[in-house]
């Protein structure tokens, strides 16, 4: 919040200087411009080009860019049997490395059963994770 607020002043006091008159009457719309500078640098930083390709008898194909060093897992909640706690599994996806003529890029395919776990896409500090989960209150 204090990174908004910082920026939505910078904002206002060059609006200021550039067309005169009191730096408040320019922070309304500084504070605006300044949240949506702060959402765009929030959002991923890597493009992953996670792209469904086809839902069919319970499975899901999908698309990712193969990117070095890549980690696809579904992740699956466990129970610890020694202290009863809940933890997260990771399980590696295997994949087929494919080449996609419409973007020209090489990419990877994956399968996995719908419902199975969340997708997570992984490579460096880049981390998105892809809804794939039942929810159990309709379970």
């Amino acid at each position: 919040m204090q990174n908004v607020m910082t920026k939505a002043w910078e904002i206002a006091r060059e609006g200021q200087q550039k067309f005169g008159g009191k730096v408040k009457e320019y922070f309304a719309q500084a504070l605006k411009m300044a949240w949506e500078i702060i959402k765009k640098g929030a959002k991923k930083i890597m493009d992953f080009g996670y792209q469904v390709v086809q839902k069919k008898n319970g499975t899901m194909h999908f698309l990712v860019n193969d990117i070095e060093g890549l980690e696809v897992s579904f992740l699956t909640e466990k129970k610890s049997g020694y202290d009863g706690r809940t933890y997260t599994k990771r399980n590696t996806l295997p994949f087929k490395a494919m080449y996609n003529q419409k973007t020209e890029q090489n990419v990877r395919l994956y399968s996995i059963a719908i419902h199975a776990g969340d997708i997570e896409l992984k490579a460096g500090d880049n981390v998105e994770i892809i809804d794939n989960h039942i929810d159990p209150e309709w379970a």
